[in-house]
C-alpha cells in the first residue's frame, strides 16, 4: 500500500501505530494500492478509503488492511472468531486459499470504499467448494 497523501511507498519502515493514530484522529484515510492480490476488484495504482475498524461490526467479506510480515495486505474476510481473536482472509487472486491467520492488534482499519459484489462471493464460495 502507498500513502496518498505524500505518494511514499508504505513498506517494512511504515509505523503501523502512527497510522492507526491518523485512521483513529481523521476517521479515514487513503492509500494507493501496489499490489495485485484483490484484482479486478481493486486494482494496483488505485486509491482506495480505509476507515477504522470497530471489533462486532467486522462482518465475512469485509475487506481489511492488516500488518503481517512487516507489510501491510488488503484482503478480505473469510472467518471471524473473536473468542479466540483469530482473523482468516483471503486474497482475489488465489480465492480458494486462506492466508494465515491474524489477530485483532494486526488489523489497521476496513476498506470502504470497494466491497465485494454477490458475484464475486459466489466465485469464492464455489472456489472454496472445490478445494
Amino acid at each position: 500500500m502507498e500513502n496518498a497523501t505524500n505518494n511514499r511507498q508504505v513498506n517494512q519502515s511504515f509505523d503501523f501505530l502512527a497510522l492507526k493514530r491518523l485512521l483513529d484522529k481523521n476517521g479515514h484515510h487513503k492509500l494507493k494500492v501496489v499490489t495485485d492480490s484483490m484484482e479486478p476488484l481493486i486494482k494496483v495504482g488505485e486509491t482506495v478509503t480505509l476507515s477504522p475498524v470497530i471489533l462486532n461490526d467486522l462482518e465475512l467479506f469485509d475487506i481489511i488492511l492488516f500488518r503481517q510480515a512487516a507489510k501491510l495486505n488488503a484482503h478480505f474476510l473469510v472467518k471471524i472468531n473473536h473468542k479466540e481473536d483469530q482473523y482468516i482472509t483471503r486474497s482475489l487472486k488465489f480465492p480458494n486459499s486462506n492466508d494465515y491467520p491474524i489477530k485483532w492488534d494486526q488489523i489497521l482499519g476496513v476498506v470502504t470504499s470497494k466491497k465485494l459484489g454477490w458475484f464475486l462471493k459466489l466465485k469464492v464460495m464455489w472456489a472454496s467448494l472445490r478445494s
